[in-house]
């Protein structure tokens, strides 16, 4: 799939799709980033299969609003562990070894708002303290 993602050049699913968020957010991408990237991790369970569906269209945003892809990919990054923090699989996982039924949604709905906190501080973190350090 992801072969299939790339091929087209400028075209493709992935310029397309970055294109799209590029308009949409600008500059402001940062703040965005790594929610793409737990939206991955919640739909695959995986962090790695989000960085492999996602990470070529936070590249493609990056390049495109001249943000550091760097700090953007580790974006991508951090919010495939944010989205395992509701991914069903990991839910369902922990359900059945403490036997409990039926109570996925609560769940979730218990670790939404944390994952959002944990987004909001990655984008704060990647906007103050890493250019104070780094020279992204």
């Amino acid at each position: 799939m992801v072969n299939l993602m790339l091929v087209g050049g400028d075209a493709s699913m992935v310029k397309i799709i970055g294109k799209s968020f590029a308009q949409a957010t600008g500059e402001y991408w940062t703040l965005f980033a790594s929610y793409l990237g737990a939206v991955g991790a919640f739909f695959s369970g995986s962090n790695t299969v989000s960085n492999l569906t996602f990470g070529s269209v936070q590249l493609s945003t990056a390049e495109i609003t001249g943000l550091s892809t760097s700090l953007i990919l580790a974006l991508q990054s951090v919010g495939g562990a944010m989205g395992n923090m509701v991914c069903i699989n990991n839910i369902v996982a922990v359900n059945s070894v403490l036997n409990i039924q039926n109570q996925e949604g609560a769940i979730i709905k218990k670790t939404v708002i944390p994952m959002f906190v944990y987004g909001v501080i990655a984008a704060v973190v990647a906007l103050t303290v890493i250019p104070m350090f780094f020279n992204v």
